[in-house]
């Protein structure tokens, strides 16, 4: 459905006038949808219902039929039409999507048993009425504001969603995004189409995510049409999108995830303190130092939410002009009149961060931390070898933290507190999808269970936590460590060897083999455990086996092969006494995979010697 208003056409009114009535009494409308897609996810979060005149139909085109319901005082008529056209067509599909659906305001206003027949509908239809997005578009005037609000109220208590649609394209703006407290705001195609080329609409779509973030409510771009707009909204922090290159309207509710959505390179799922800063930065224009504080004051006018401008020279950023800087200065006794052809240079923050893309959110956290004179309020600006890429808003670093420490919290290990299979699975994918070549180390403890039977559950628990804070110590920050769970554990390593991190391991390991064993059992040099019947068994002292598995071995497939090359590394690891690991490599002139390895440990003639003695 469509809202908007036409050019007067020319068809004669009264021709167009019958046609109107007959589509009504006919119902001879088409109901297609038209894929919201989540990027993140990759997949449909929802489907637009959008209307059609029957091929052929003098109103066929949804511009010329809605603008004649309007010329016609019929509009609520058609609206009607148009919604139940909508919901049935949805409900035949069975889907747990959810449907936007564009209602012009004046409709809801000057036909309230639209609510009692939409719900009535849904009844009967059994789809819920949180899956109902109701769209009210900025393109059509609003006369009353407060009965739109009042009628709004009425939908929201029924469970529909609302959302403000065309954004920026014409008569409401900001004050119905304000009155009405929307779910979900989209942005006008005319700010979406060509983006990557244009500073100006990049500000304003910054400016509105940035609102969107502060006031809670979710950000659609609307009428993508190229892989470069869609590459620059989504480094501005866009998640929901929607346009022909993503999906066009159809019949159907189907959604194929496109190619563009796949990307190698697409770091959106990227998680974690590791994630470079620059994964976080918005384009933001920026000014030069000669630039007058007059015409930053235009800016600061005429972008609304727009709060800092970096100053930039010859592509190199000198620091930022704050809105509060230059209202400051403009609101002193003559302040105007003294500092609006002053350059802008002579007002530059001193305080500002600035940071290159490749910094890690971590460091950037720390650096932030670390300094007594970062201002928390303004942008972090972002460059690249020294040239200016954008910005990152200060308060978009610290919820990506936050939500790193809650996601790390809850897929995290409760015993070791190190992240667990769903971190694991996700971060190794990702190394996979970006083609990052790393080496996987898959750790077992042997014979911890019959250590565990013999010690406790107490004692075990602690032998896992000091193998924990082992891998710790030894691995560099560039590692990632992972708890499996029970005695499992898993490295990530980002470079080409890992010998020298295993013997590290396998020495620290057996340095602290004391601390883990009784000084019986250390002088025996295995465990002594009755069975059922009182007979004894001998059992060497606790060991650690590692697997390692470079990435190259699966070329082509994912972290699933990738963890059955593991595990078999890892077995045959364990078949050794002691301490060992085992490295699988593909041979220089053969196919099949040969192993390298190294062992720390008693061997085990000296195992089988000792407890053919004690018996």
């Amino acid at each position: 459905m469509n809202c908007s208003l036409t050019k007067a056409t020319a068809v004669a009114p009264l021709l167009l006038q019958d046609s109107l009535n007959a589509l009504l009494n006919s119902q001879a409308i088409l109901t297609v949808f038209q894929p919201i897609v989540d990027l993140n996810q990759r997949s449909a979060l929802g489907f637009e219902a959008l209307t059609r005149g029957e091929p052929g139909n003098l109103l066929q085109r949804p511009d010329m039929m809605f603008d004649t319901a309007f010329r016609c005082q019929r509009l609520s008529d058609l609206e009607q039409l148009c919604l139940s056209s909508a919901l049935k067509t949805f409900r035949e599909q069975d889907s747990d999507a959810l449907l936007f659906i564009n209602i012009c305001p004046e409709s809801m206003i000057q036909k309230p048993a639209m609510l009692n027949d939409t719900v009535r509908i849904l009844r009967e239809s059994g789809i819920r009425p949180e899956q109902l997005v109701l769209e009210i578009s900025e393109r059509f005037p609003v006369d009353n504001t407060a009965e739109l609000q009042q009628a709004l109220v009425q939908y929201k208590e029924e469970g529909f969603a609302i959302a403000i649609d065309d954004l920026g394209s014409g008569y409401s703006g900001l004050k119905l995004w304000s009155d009405i407290h929307p779910d979900y705001v989209k942005i006008d195609r005319h700010f979406i189409h060509q983006v990557d080329q244009d500073p100006v609409k990049q500000a304003f779509v910054s400016s509105v995510v940035r609102l969107c973030d502060q006031l809670r409510c979710k950000v659609i771009a609307e009428g993508i049409e190229t892989e470069s707009e869609l590459a620059t909204l989504r480094s501005m922090g866009i998640h929901l999108a929607q346009g022909y290159l993503l999906g066009q309207p159809r019949p159907k509710l189907s959604f194929t995830v496109p190619n563009i959505c796949r990307a190698p390179t697409d770091t959106t799922q990227r998680g974690g303190l590791e994630r470079p800063v620059g994964d976080l930065c918005q384009p933001l224009m920026c000014i030069r130092p000669s630039t007058s504080m007059l015409d930053v004051d235009r800016l600061f006018t005429e972008i609304p939410g727009l709060t800092s401008l970096p100053v930039v020279e010859d592509d190199i950023p000198l620091g930022l002009i704050r809105r509060h800087t230059l209202l400051e200065c403009f609101s002193r006794p003559y302040g105007r009149a003294l500092y609006e052809k002053r350059s802008v240079g002579e007002f530059i923050q001193n305080d500002s961060l600035i940071v290159d893309a490749a910094l890690s959110i971590g460091m950037v956290s720390k650096r932030i931390t670390d300094s007594e004179q970062v201002d928390l309020m303004q942008p972090i600006i972002i460059t690249h070898n020294g040239h200016y890429q954008g910005i990152v808003e200060t308060r978009t670093l610290l919820r990506h933290i936050t939500d790193a420490q809650i996601q790390t919290a809850r897929y995290a290990n409760p015993l070791t507190l190190l992240p667990g299979n769903v971190l694991i699975d996700e971060h190794i994918e990702q190394l996979i999808r970006e083609q990052k070549e790393f080496q996987l180390l898959y750790l077992d403890l042997n014979h911890f269970k019959p250590y565990n039977d013999l010690y406790g559950y107490r004692q075990g628990d602690a032998v896992l936590k000091a193998l924990g804070n082992i891998l710790q110590q030894e691995a560099s920050d560039h590692h990632f460590i992972g708890h499996i769970g029970g005695d499992d554990f898993v490295i990530v390593a980002q470079e080409p060897d890992a010998t020298v991190l295993c013997q590290r391991i396998l020495g620290n390991f057996l340095s602290r083999s004391d601390d883990f064993h009784h000084p019986d059992d250390i002088a025996r040099g295995y465990l002594s455990i009755a069975d059922r019947e009182g007979k004894q068994n001998f059992v060497p002292l606790l060991g650690l086996a590692i697997g390692v598995v470079p990435s190259s071995l699966i070329a082509g497939q994912g972290g699933e092969e990738l963890a059955k090359l593991a595990a078999q590394a890892k077995k045959l690891a364990k078949q050794r006494p002691g301490s060992h690991w085992h490295c699988l490599e593909v041979g220089p002139d053969q196919p099949s995979l040969a192993l390298v390895g190294g062992s720390v440990g008693s061997s085990v003639h000296e195992f089988e010697r000792r407890a053919q003695r004690s018996a």
